[in-house]
């Protein structure tokens, strides 16, 4: 399947995650920058002189103030309203994705997350990266989620939303028949799974089986996904998950039957 590149828009290239409250925090900013700069130009640089001038920039300045004072007051109205954008996409992209619209169900997804940055949106995105068939933005986004910045807190903190991730790293590269790194990512997986007793996830993981990219899976590779995902979703045999995390990742080890001698 044709790989498609996914185009950054302006807020994306310059934040790692452009939020709402960083896009409205970057707006209002410049807004108080240029009333400070009236300010400055006004009584520091004495540019007016005459009362009636000094009174017609001080009105001036006052406009300004009431101005900003009136986007702060607009953004909790407006607050609301995105958050009702946010509930919409996500559902949105849930629906694109269930009909097989990869492309559209990712870009759905990014201006959801975009408007909340949010572990689950942002698994959600990654999957549908993977179905896409864009690694590098996919590459890209793991990355992101890594790190922190003065201006988002980390992403991914929840030990369950780690092992999505590290799912979602491991099956990036078996995809790519990269057998290599993908176990990599497995026994993290695995160690994540151990010290924190999870029980399950609440994952479909029918939508990344039912996918033309996985389907074309073979070999070792094919047998590693299917296994991970029999352990992820509690469904493996246990001779099978014993061997599993021993890191014989391709195993087909079969349960004993009763008549199978020991």
């Amino acid at each position: 399947m044709a790989t498609r590149k996914v185009k950054k828009d302006f807020w994306e290239q310059l934040f790692v995650y452009p939020s709402f409250n960083t896009r409205f925090g970057f707006t209002a900013g410049l807004i108080l920058l240029f009333f400070a700069a009236i300010t400055f130009a006004i009584f520091k640089l004495k540019i007016i002189n005459g009362i009636s001038d000094q009174i017609s920039g001080l009105n001036l300045i006052v406009q300004l103030a009431l101005l900003v004072l009136g986007i702060l007051a607009a953004y909790y109205a407006l607050r609301q309203l995105v958050e009702t954008r946010f509930i919409n996409l996500d559902e949105m992209g849930m629906r694109e994705l269930k009909r097989n619209h990869y492309s559209r169900a990712f870009e759905k997804w990014r201006e959801a997350f975009y408007i909340r940055p949010e572990a689950a949106v942002f698994t959600n995105m990654g999957e549908a990266l993977l179905l896409i068939g864009d690694y590098n933005t996919f590459d890209q986004y793991a990355r992101m989620s890594e790190g922190s910045s003065f201006l988002n807190k980390r992403i991914i903190q929840e030990s369950s939303d780690q092992i999505i991730l590290l799912y979602l790293k491991a099956i990036r590269h078996l995809l790519v028949k990269n057998q290599g790194e993908a176990e990599k990512y497995i026994a993290d997986l695995i160690e994540l799974v151990k010290n924190n007793g999870l029980l399950g996830f609440q994952w479909d993981f029918l939508d990344l089986q039912r996918s033309p990219t996985y389907q074309d899976l073979s070999g070792e590779c094919k047998n590693i996904a299917e296994n991970l995902i029999a352990y992820l979703s509690k469904t493996i045999q246990p001779a099978r998950k014993a061997d599993f995390e021993t890191k014989n990742y391709a195993t087909q080890v079969a349960e004993p039957t009763a008549d199978t001698p020991t």
